[in-house]
């Protein structure tokens, strides 16, 4: 099964694929695709390009679930505009998509091993959303 993690921060997605085997084992799905940006939140024409751009990777993955990672509403931590609209814009899409509170994803994955020699520093919490749906 083939699961996707992602978690938005500023002005873009950051995404992790994984395919999970009947041992229950899971390897990194390599993808050109790593992150997706939104460039201009005013503009169409970027807002639909987002848009486009993750209709066609979810498209060629066929994932069984997709999950994002809860951002804090209030607060220190909380997101900002452009990553509520992000995730605004991916639910919208026609695919299994979940959001996933910080809790919950920690919850799941405590007892996993994160493998992160094949990622980027920068996609380690969208590994462990993805990890979280198994």
């Amino acid at each position: 099964m083939k699961y996707c993690g992602i978690e938005l921060k500023s002005n873009e997605a950051r995404i992790v694929s994984i395919e999970v085997d009947e041992t229950g084992d899971y390897n990194y799905i390599s993808t050109k695709t790593k992150k997706i940006k939104l460039n201009d939140s005013k503009s169409q024409e970027a807002t639909l390009s987002f848009m486009n751009e993750f209709t066609a990777f979810f498209q060629e993955n066929s994932f069984e679930k997709i999950g994002i990672k809860e951002r804090m509403r209030k607060g220190k931590f909380a997101g900002g505009a452009d990553s509520f609209k992000m995730e605004g814009i991916i639910q919208t899409l026609d695919f299994p998509i979940e959001i996933l509170h910080t809790a919950t994803v920690k919850a799941k994955i405590k007892d996993k091993k994160l493998k992160t020699d094949q990622i980027n520093s920068y996609q380690e919490e969208a590994l462990k959303v993805a990890l979280s749906l198994m």
